[in-house]
């Protein structure tokens, strides 16, 4: 029983600082979103607030990467006073879930072409796939305009969050957050090795 008290609470380590660090990706999305950007009309904008969403995605998986885009477009909609296009959510959420399916990718060798990549994958279904069904259906955007101004914005976003997250993803901020939940799963280990041993 003490050894089963003991990895439950290490279990529980290891959930807190995950959500730890979700938590600060959320508010670094939120505040990238709603300060830190350029409105141009209704249905564009000029922001890296996906930046920490992907690397949400490269360090935690999917399913920590697709709650931290929902929350920050759910809870920066709300903070405005409005509330989210459904389909712009799932834009968000694919921001962090896409990066989370390709992160072993990095994680064999982080390369600047691989990130690259994975973005363009999220720029052609998120981008220029929900979000622009999503604004056309709520502003009646006519198909030609919304794709004459997003296919550059997108362009021009990706490349700039690329550049971003690559760095990031190389920089001692990730060894940081790897090392944090190593821990927390190295505890689990030990206690479930220790709990083997005493039942033989």
């Amino acid at each position: 029983y003490p050894l089963r008290r003991q990895r439950q609470m290490c279990i529980r380590d290891s959930k807190i600082r995950i959500m730890a660090f979700a938590g600060v990706i959320i508010a670094m999305n939120i505040v990238l979103a709603r300060l830190v950007a350029i409105n141009i009309g209704p249905t564009l904008r000029i922001t890296v607030s996906q930046t920490p969403v992907y690397l949400a995605g490269f360090w935690f998986g999917p399913v920590v990467g697709g709650i931290c885009g929902f929350l920050g477009d759910l809870i920066g909609s709300l903070l405005q006073g409005y509330a989210p296009n459904p389909l712009i959510s799932v834009s968000a959420i694919l921001a962090g879930v896409i990066p989370g399916l390709f992160r072993h990718v990095l994680e064999k060798k982080a390369a600047l072409w691989k990130v690259v990549g994975i973005l363009i994958i999220h720029g052609v279904v998120g981008a220029l796939g929900f979000t622009c069904i999503g604004l056309h259906m709520y502003y009646g955007t006519p198909w030609s305009v919304l794709y004459a101004t997003r296919v550059v914005q997108t362009i021009m976003l990706t490349a700039v969050n690329s550049v971003l997250v690559f760095f990031l993803y190389k920089s001692p901020l990730t060894s940081f957050v790897k090392k944090s939940i190593a821990e927390g799963t190295e505890k689990i280990r030990q206690v479930n090795t220790a709990e083997n041993k005493s039942m033989k």
